[in-house]
């Protein structure tokens, strides 16, 4: 049966592990046997020969010495009995293989100056070595030595001073190699550590624009500032290419410390503002005053105190930063179960960096520290969180994107629709206007210079009549709708008899139902009360009655009737006239496809009434149907709610 992947994994990591050239004991490390072509770098380990509070030179150890023990890579004040504060010196016996290439021993950090001598000869010497505070100074920065090529042994003896950092010694592991192969791995390790700079240098310009974009956009302020304290942290930090204090050789190691414990320390109080303005509304905000007033005493002692006093502050924050993240997770969780789905994103988001930052808070920690080499914990978590932010917008930018899209889309049509309507009207207004008006105005001209007599100017203004009755109808219709286009529908309701109001519109028909001999009646019981708006219902009674008698058969009859229920009441306007088939109903109720028909003496019309009274009807509230039949007839049905 094949073993599963993780199980081979382990496997030949534990062999991998157990090939490994022994580790330093007892002040000496033996690698005559390994192969650093083949085998790659050495990073080694072991107990080294301590002597505390002494600097020793080479000529020191020709007599007999008493040493202690000291664990490299490690700081001796986590080791032992010692304080951060002093000074110590360091010595290890290297047993190097016979035929090699040239070696470099290379070591990322020694707290905080240090002199480093191979075989009785001084090498290098970083910040100043003293034990007088006074002339003694700092350096920030890795160190790298050649190792002769003509000797299979050598010793180191390291003098090494501390008066300012919360810890002293060495704190890196230090590796030999090649020249090649060390080059070729402080090239990768600077790219890694500027590729984490530069991604959170772009994403801290990245989330200020947002914050001076959005309106609600501090929590994008909160976020970019940790973007650029982890980022500068990445600049400054042992272990990694110390790119800032290369390209500042002339500040102290001092004013980069404090830098980097701001960023660290701030973020206590950052983290918690970040989700606290996210999700303000699930967000208790007791604990933000908590977090800020710690924050800002831990930011206060990185000014005023100098770096071994304020570093021992770090173990305040990280128990702040495991609080942070209790509470974060608190709060997102009570927004997701409030029904917000970014909630979800950013839960995932904390819960999945939340390993990265622990296991750089458990490396860091003063009181129990563990051994994990691995790098950029930090940095790597709070990516890892970015890209759970960077999804959540780009996933908002998309559906903003679509919503666009199908407003623009609907806006388009509406713009049609209104440029249909627009060009409607005009034509209404040049034709259906405009035509009676030009009649009326021939007619009076006629009758003015004496060419008909009264007898048949009497006939005509029969037909003036009726013709001018439908224009002002017109003339009414759109100056509703223009109004309503302008200023919007503004319902006003008021309680009035529905049968009173069908007779006076019914009155206003008298003549033009005369002409065509057509019968108008209304039936309803004494009095109809209704809550409705007066002016709908009386621009719907008039296109009603207007068109019943324009499609009605001269000698033919319209019944209107009114009838209440429990909950409504019911308005119908029937004829008796030429009918209409589906298609003529759906055409008459759209405004989008008005069609204008002759009435059965050729009568013309706008299409454009029904379509009106539906929409305004349905806004005030009522319903308008349509039961017809082509050549038996149609009823209007006007639905008013109680």
């Amino acid at each position: 049966m094949k073993a599963p992947f993780w199980i081979t994994a382990i496997s030949l990591f534990a062999l991998s592990v157990s090939g490994i050239a022994q580790q330093a004991q007892q002040g000496t490390l033996d690698l005559s046997h390994y192969n650093f072509e083949v085998d790659g770098a050495y990073g080694f380990s072991g107990t080294w020969e301590f002597y505390w509070n002494q600097l020793l030179e080479p000529a020191d150890f020709n007599k007999s010495r008493n040493p202690q023990w000291m664990s490299v890579p490690g700081s001796w004040n986590r080791q032992g009995n010692y304080p951060a504060i002093g000074f110590a010196t360091y010595r290890l016996k290297l047993i190097l293989p016979e035929k090699r290439k040239s070696l470099v021993l290379y070591f990322p950090t020694i707290n905080s100056a240090a002199k480093i001598w191979v075989n009785g000869i001084l090498i290098t010497e970083t910040g100043v070595v003293s034990t007088d505070q006074k002339t003694y100074s700092p350096k920030l920065t890795s160190t790298t030595i050649s190792l002769p090529d003509n000797v299979v042994e050598a010793e180191l003896v390291i003098q090494v001073v501390n008066f300012t950092y919360f810890s002293g010694g060495l704190a890196g592991t230090p590796r030999l190699d090649t020249v090649a192969g060390i080059v070729s791995s402080l090239n990768r390790m600077n790219g890694v550590e500027n590729f984490f700079a530069g991604s959170l240098i772009a994403m801290f310009i990245y989330q200020l624009i947002l914050y001076f974009v959005y309106y609600r956009g501090k929590p994008y302020l909160w976020l970019a500032l940790i973007c650029l304290g982890v980022a500068l942290r990445a600049m400054i930090v042992h272990g990694g290419s110390f790119l800032l204090p290369n390209l500042f050789p002339t500040v102290t190691m001092e004013y980069w410390k404090k830098i980097e414990f701001i960023g660290v320390y701030a973020s206590v109080a950052l983290f918690p503002l970040y989700v606290y303005h996210l999700f303000i509304d699930h967000s208790p905000k007791k604990p933000i005053v908590f977090f800020v007033t710690v924050a800002s005493f831990l930011c206060l002692a990185v000014i005023t105190t100098p770096q071994h006093i304020y570093g021992k502050l770090l173990d305040v924050c990280h128990v702040c930063l495991l609080l942070s993240f209790v509470y974060a997770v608190y709060s997102i969780s009570r927004a997701w179960r409030a029904g917000n789905k970014d909630a979800r994103v950013i839960l995932v988001g904390v819960l999945t960096s939340f390993p990265f930052i622990l296991a750089e808070i458990l490396k860091n920690s003063l009181l129990y520290p563990l051994n994990i080499k691995s790098a950029y914990m930090v940095e790597l978590g709070v990516l890892v969180f970015l890209l759970f932010q960077v999804y959540l917008l780009a996933n908002h930018y998309a559906k903003s994107y679509k919503n666009l899209e199908k407003t623009v889309e609907e806006r388009t049509g509406e713009l049609t629709t209104a440029n249909t309507v627009k060009n409607r009207l005009l034509s209404v207004m040049s034709h259906d206007i405009k035509s009676p008006l030009n009649s009326l105005r021939g007619i009076l001209q006629v009758y003015n210079k004496g060419l008909i007599t009264k007898e048949e100017f009497n006939r005509f203004a029969q037909q003036l009549e009726g013709d001018l009755g439908k224009t002002s109808m017109l003339v009414e219709n759109i100056l509703f709708w223009t109004a309503s286009q302008l200023k919007g529908i503004r319902l006003q309701k008021e309680k009035f008899d529905l049968k009173q109001l069908t007779e006076e519109n019914m009155r206003l028909f008298e003549t033009i139902a005369a002409n065509k001999k057509i019968e108008v009646k209304s039936t309803s019981a004494e009095i109809v009360t209704v809550e409705f708006d007066r002016n709908i219902l009386n621009m719907v009674l008039r296109n009603l009655i207007s068109n019943a008698i324009k499609f009605s058969y001269e000698g033919g009859r319209i019944d209107i009737v009114i009838t209440q229920t429990e909950d409504s009441i019911l308005l119908q306007v029937k004829d008796q006239g030429i009918g209409m088939d589906d298609i003529t109903i759906q055409s008459l109720l759209d405004h989008r496809f008005t069609v204008s028909t002759s009435g059965t003496i050729q009568e013309k019309g706008t299409g454009l009434g029904l379509s009106l009274c539906r929409d305004y009807l349905q806004k005030a509230g009522g319903l308008l149907t349509i039961e017809s039949a082509k050549g038996k007839g149609s009823s209007f049905n006007v639905v008013i709610p109680v």
